[in-house]
């Protein structure tokens, strides 16, 4: 036990704190937004989702318009359920948490464990990768539990989560927000700036070491005295 206590390596613990801020970010911000398009809405629809809710953007409308209700109600039109919350989206706020307080305790306790910070870096990508991963899953979902006594009946396809997608006389545009963005970041700075910190800590020691010689003249080579 005595070797995962210590003094906190900085370079992880200065991008462990910066990965956690990022993460934090990503609660209160949009991880994913879609645009639909249908003839009797040519400002078109805009849905954001959050880790852990979905959220219309009214701008152009009335006070109080409803745009996941419109949405819903196009949704309904060719035969696709409801959009709502899933087990996941109540599972994103506690497993970020938990996320931020890994890297900390790892910065404290067990930053010597190489086990311990590979696991925390895996954790960080996991999100970003798993939000898109699960986000096509439900997309490929919806598009394939559709109603066959639908009003209009499409028949299956599949949503694309990035980009734009055509059934009929309606399209979607569809696009990662700045929640992921945030957690891609946070997945970088604790995969990348962790050694770089220490490369150029390593690099100013080095030439700490070359100029001592020459300031001192002890010890110091040939070619050092006549830089000097």
């Amino acid at each position: 036990m005595t070797r995962l206590f210590g003094r906190p390596d900085r370079a992880w613990l200065v991008s462990a704190v910066i990965a956690a801020a990022l993460l934090v970010g990503a609660i209160f911000t949009p991880l994913w937004s879609m645009e639909l398009v249908a003839p009797q809405y040519p400002s078109g629809l805009k849905m954001y989702a959050y880790g852990d809710r979905f959220e219309g953007d009214t701008t152009g409308y009335y006070e109080g318009f409803d745009v996941l209700r419109e949405i819903n109600g196009l949704n309904h039109y060719i035969g696709m359920k409801a959009i709502e919350e899933v087990t996941e989206m109540t599972l994103f706020i506690p497993g970020m948490l938990a996320t931020v307080a890994g890297l900390i305790i790892v910065s404290f306790i067990a930053w010597h464990s190489r086990w311990f910070k590979g696991l925390m870096i895996s954790a960080v990508w996991f999100l970003p990768l798993f939000f898109l991963a699960d986000l096509q899953y439900w997309l490929y979902n919806y598009g394939h539990t559709m109603k066959e006594d639908a009003a209009l009946n499409t028949g299956g396809f599949t949503p694309k989560v990035i980009g734009t997608t055509k059934v009929w006389n309606f399209h979607s545009e569809t696009m990662v927000e700045i929640g992921f963005f945030l957690m891609l970041a946070a997945a970088l700075v604790i995969s990348f700036l962790p050694p770089g910190i220490r490369w150029v800590q390593s690099r100013r020691r080095r030439e700490a070491a070359f100029r001592e010689p020459q300031a001192t003249g002890v010890g110091a080579t040939p070619a050092q005295r006549e830089m000097a």
